[in-house]
Parts: structure tokens; sequence; C-alpha cells
């Protein structure tokens, strides 16, 4: 093994090296609104879910590593505390990596990377029509981690209203896995697409071990 210190290490090398072991994370294509009503869309990989009850996502637009700037996603649900989380297949991932790109403030996204705003239900933000699973949520709250270059900001969003594409589900609603084409984000410039031939099941374990 070759083992680092991370007080020995540059904030973009331990970025680096992070982004790449710890992989594949899922994306959340996050729109919100700022006070002027002026929409932004940007992908994040640093997020998961976290809870059920309540329901709860948390992705984490961290500061920008070259400059200590921090980042529109962050500024709007500061100011309006409503974001939808729009998860990612691989239908959509050239153009939310389009919408990564650092336009400037008041730029939309939805028109730049080529995506349908869809009205939400109960806030004030927009989904992304092309989305397969749609999550509206309030910002509950946004943990600082840090004030310094690369420091993340933790967005605690609790999931209000679920939407999905209805081929997502059979007749009794429940979820065919193999139907999300889901795309997960790995080190660098890499994506990991979830196809019917990389998918298995493993059940859950019994009591007893394997091996007795």
């Amino acid at each position: 093994m070759k083992s680092f210190e991370t007080n020995e290490m540059s904030t973009g090398q331990i970025h680096s090296y992070l982004l790449h072991a710890i992989a594949p994370r899922p994306i959340a294509l996050v729109s919100t609104i700022d006070r002027e009503g002026r929409v932004n869309l940007s992908p994040f990989s640093f997020f998961n879910l976290f809870s059920a009850n309540p329901p709860v996502c948390i992705f984490s637009p961290a500061r920008r590593v070259r400059d200590n700037t921090t980042k529109h996603t962050l500024e709007n649900v500061q100011e309006v505390a409503e974001c939808v989380i729009n998860i990612v297949d691989h239908s959509i991932v050239y153009k939310v990596n389009q919408a990564s790109a650092e336009y400037p403030k008041g730029v939309n996204e939805f028109i730049e990377a080529g995506l349908t705003e869809l009205a939400s239900l109960h806030i004030k933000p927009p989904r992304v029509a092309e989305s397969p699973v749609q999550l509206e949520c309030i910002v509950k709250q946004v943990i600082p981690l840090g004030d310094g270059a690369g420091a993340g900001n933790l967005v605690l969003a609790e999931i209000k209203t679920i939407h999905f594409r209805e081929n997502l589900l059979d007749e009794a609603g429940k979820p065919i896995q193999a139907n999300f084409d889901h795309v997960a984000r790995l080190g660098g410039d890499w994506y990991s697409r979830v196809t019917t031939q990389s998918l298995f099941a493993l059940p859950k374990p019994i009591e007893k071990p394997l091996n007795t």
C-alpha cells in the first residue's frame, strides 16, 4: 500500500485522489431560483440519501478549489430555501455535463444545456422534464464545513414530492431497477453507467455466518 497524510497534500491532490476512490457517486442535477426569479441548474456528485423519516437528501456545493468562490446554487438556496433534485440517467448525461459549465450569474443552464423546464407542484424552482425522477425539496439547513478553498456546504433538503417516470414502476407501483439506466460520477472525466448487464441481486444475509 502507498499511504498519504492529508495534511501533507494540496487540496487539489486530495480532491483528485478521493474522487477516484470514493465512487461511483450518484448525481444530483439541482435546480434552484434566486430572489429575483432567475433559475439555475447544476450537477453535484457530492450527494446521497440520508434519511427516510423525514426523507432527506444531502448535496454539497463545495467552494471552488482554484479561487475559493461559492457556487450560484449555494447562493440561491440561501435566498430561496427550495430546490429540485433531478436524478440523472444516461439519456441526459451529456446535457448534464454541459450544465456543469461555469456560466455567469443569471444565465439559465436549462437553455444552455438544451433541457426543458417543467413547473413544480409546490415550490418555485422548476423540474427537469427529461429527468426520470424529480424530487421537490425544502432546504431545511445549510451546514458549512469550512471557509477555505474546497470546503463543502451540506445542503439538507427535505423531500416533499417525488415524481417518477411511468416506465420506472410496475403495475403495482414497485420500482423496476433495470429501467432506471442510472449514471454516476467517478474521478476526473470518468462516468459509469448501470446497465442490465452490470446489475446483480444479493439477498440480505442470514444470521448464521457463511463458513460455519
